[in-house]
């Protein structure tokens, strides 16, 4: 209508234009009767008529049209008919994400088992288990193992498993995902973490910290959780030191355990930490720690080098005294005298002292053993840095 205003008006006088509009008249809004292949025009009568014939008419005329089909899909949805509606609700995720959505929120409303409505595409599949994470949604392991088990699963994806598991307290199960799929380009909670520092350069392989002698650090920035089993184990760390300054020094950290910071040049050594792992939290965090110092003097400089941290049980499961035995020796840090004491099969007590001024304790002959004494300690589920 605007071109047809404007041909008249640059060929015909005004008059002579309004008179031609006043016979031809204003437009008119196109229907089913002026335009009947148009998906849209059976959709919007069948939504004024509540007509499911017209609706299947339009998703016939629109088959690959995603605002079409959401409006089929959400006819039958409003109608408790879900069945229905999933061959239009899949066939939109075969389309596009934009409604991914509306739909995630329709299959979490179906009676239906998640698993059995994962999407075929592999990029959709992973938004679905995504949706489900954010929701921290109970079928989520469901859908992750059946990915699992189609194979269909992308890096990205499994760690944002991991790390969904982990922040759910489920620190056993993201270690299984963890060990049987790393390493990862991007890391985990379960990896070595970086978090960038401007007064302190971090470098790998190995582990390097560098002061830069401008400002009081409080460093925080390299940690790693550990996942274990309950018990006794031990921290080695393989490091040394050059040119640290200021009376506050680089540590390494586990629970709430710390080795002795290392202040200016030390050669490389390997220092040792017992520490326990309760039943409650498996979770052993190893973090690389420099506080702030109260000195006037308080700007940090120097290097840090950590060539090996790792976590090893401190005793091992041995046989003393036993012919045949493996060849093993008692652990040196705990209970050794007492254990090769307790084991001797021919320990018999000791006669009090002839010139003991305090009286010995009256005892009684300990029988002769040739009994076993064997240590257990847990089983440890990662060990490597």
């Amino acid at each position: 209508m605007k071109r047809l205003v404007g041909l008249l008006l640059s060929t015909l006088s005004v008059a002579a234009a309004a008179a031609i509009l006043f016979i031809v008249g204003p437009d008119k809004p196109a229907d089913l009767t002026t335009d009947p292949l148009n998906p849209f025009h059976w959709a919007d009568a069948a939504e004024a008529e509540g007509s499911e014939e017209k609706f299947l008419a339009a998703a016939e005329k629109g088959p690959n049209v995603p605002a079409i089909l959401i409006r089929v899909a959400n006819f039958y949805v409003a109608r408790g008919e879900f069945s229905k509606a999933l061959p239009y609700l899949q066939r939109i995720l075969s389309l596009t994400q934009a409604y991914n959505g509306i739909i995630f929120n329709y299959y979490l409303r179906a009676d239906l088992p998640l698993a059995t409505l994962i999407p075929s595409d592999s990029k959709q599949s992973a938004a679905f288990l995504y949706h489900l994470m954010a929701r921290r949604h109970p079928e989520a392991s469901a859908v992750w193992q059946q990915l699992e088990k189609q194979k269909n699963l992308d890096p990205d994806l499994t760690q944002a498993w991991i790390n969904h598991q982990f922040e759910l307290h489920q620190y056993h199960q993201a270690y299984a995902v963890w060990k049987k799929f790393q390493p990862f380009k991007k890391p985990t909670l379960l990896d070595w973490r970086f978090t960038k520092h401007d007064h302190v350069e971090v470098t790998e392989s190995p582990l390097t910290l560098r002061f830069d002698g401008t400002f009081n650090s409080d460093f925080r920035h390299v940690t790693r959780n550990y996942v274990l089993n309950p018990g006794r184990y031990r921290l080695n760390v393989d490091w040394e030191s050059a040119r640290i300054t200021t009376n506050e020094g680089p540590f390494v950290q586990v629970l709430d355990q710390a080795l002795s910071p290392l202040l200016g040049t030390n050669a490389r050594k390997t220092d040792h930490l017992d520490f326990v792992v309760s039943p409650q939290n498996p979770v052993a965090p190893v973090t690389i720690i420099r506080r702030p110092s109260q000195k006037f003097d308080n700007k940090i400089q120097g290097t840090l080098t950590i060539h090996k941290i790792e976590i090893t049980p401190p005793l091992k499961t041995c046989r003393i005294l036993i012919p045949g035995g493996p060849a093993c020796s008692p652990s040196p840090y705990l209970h050794h005298a007492r254990q090769r004491w307790n084991d001797s099969p021919k320990r018999t007590a000791r006669p009090p002292p002839k010139s003991s001024k305090t009286p010995w304790p009256r005892t009684s002959a300990a029988k002769s053993t040739n009994t076993t004494t064997t240590w257990k300690t847990p089983s440890l589920l990662s060990t490597k840095p």
